[in-house]
């Protein structure tokens, strides 16, 4: 009869922060739900690849409010759970492609941070610390403190402007070359 020990392993790379390998986390942010999406189905969606401790459609199902996309979060018991749910993003599910990504805070937010994740900039904002807002450019319609429309290029159509567009004239053919020696040397004072 031989005896045996059982030697305890070298440490090696184990859970990180989270409980999860390497630091992930357990929670996913899944955009791009359809509006007739439920969160029973959702729950059915994501419970083939683990068990759920926590899931959160927002806006909720009773919610009186008409949309036009809602967001989901999905905090698993295991965060492999997490990785592996994120090759379902371009799965259609109801009418919708699905965008999932981990959700980098590691805990579902409140309705009112879930519902300002909804916007199409933002779409992956949950992969940002802090889930933060994207800024959104506005048109150029000056260089420095000099307006174009005084370089001599055509104004912007206000309605146009309005969406982020340039006005139907803006082309590199509508300004004269003079006219663009102008604009570069207020932009950089050595062309002259």
């Amino acid at each position: 009869m031989s005896s045996t020990a059982v030697v305890p392993s070298a440490p090696g790379p184990g859970p990180g922060p989270s409980g999860g390998p390497g630091g992930g986390t357990e929670v996913i942010q899944v955009t791009n739900v359809s509006p007739s999406a439920s969160s029973e189905q959702m729950r059915t969606l994501f419970g083939f690849l683990g068990k759920i401790d926590e899931l959160r459609l927002f806006p909720p199902d009773d919610s009186p409010l008409p949309v036009s996309s809602r967001v989901c979060f999905v905090k698993f018991h295991d965060p492999d759970s997490a990785v592996v749910a994120q090759h379902l993003t371009n799965t259609v599910f109801v009418d919708r492609a699905l965008i999932v990504v981990p959700y980098a805070e590691g805990v579902i937010p409140d309705e009112t941070k879930a519902l300002s994740l909804l916007a199409p900039a933002n779409a992956v904002a949950g992969l940002l610390p802090g889930g933060g807002l994207l800024p959104t450019p506005n048109p150029l319609t000056q260089i420095g403190a000099v307006p174009l429309a005084a370089l001599g290029a055509p104004a912007l159509d206000p309605a146009l402007a309005a969406l982020g567009l340039p006005g139907t004239n803006l082309n590199s053919q509508s300004l004269a070359a003079d006219q663009l020696l102008k604009l570069m040397s207020t932009v950089d004072p050595k062309l002259n």
